[in-house]
């Protein structure tokens, strides 16, 4: 018999939005990437990328998580991004591939101040 695997929807990552239409925002998302639904993301020159703990200035910082699974490989592409007011999944966060824990709990910080907060559960 067939199984079928329910795929994961913004209701899996966004557990509290504090006001429809302001915590998410359509967001400009760099080309050449595949984002991954949960995407912990930085924001360069008015464009969301994946957090980039090598780079320097605005894209090491974390700016936002993207609400849904972007392809952006053939260019620059538009995408829901929780930006502001929400408690987000924890287990749902996507990080960059090496990050520290000490590099998680700051860009956790980051995103708290935005009003973004990570937690297990409700």
């Amino acid at each position: 018999m067939a199984t079928f695997n329910q795929p994961k929807d913004l209701g899996d990552l966004l557990l509290v939005e504090v006001a429809p239409g302001w915590t998410k925002e359509k967001a400009t998302l760099l080309g050449g990437v595949n984002y991954a639904f949960g995407q912990v993301l930085a924001k360069v020159a008015g464009k969301f990328q994946v957090l980039d703990l090598a780079g320097t200035g605005a894209a090491k910082k974390a700016a936002a998580v993207l609400g849904e699974h972007i392809d952006a490989t053939a260019g620059d592409t538009t995408g829901v991004a929780i930006a502001r007011g929400a408690v987000v999944a924890t287990a749902e966060l996507v990080w960059p591939e090496g990050i520290t824990e000490a590099q998680k709990s700051t860009a956790l910080d980051e995103l708290n101040a935005l009003g973004i907060v990570a937690r297990a559960a409700l």
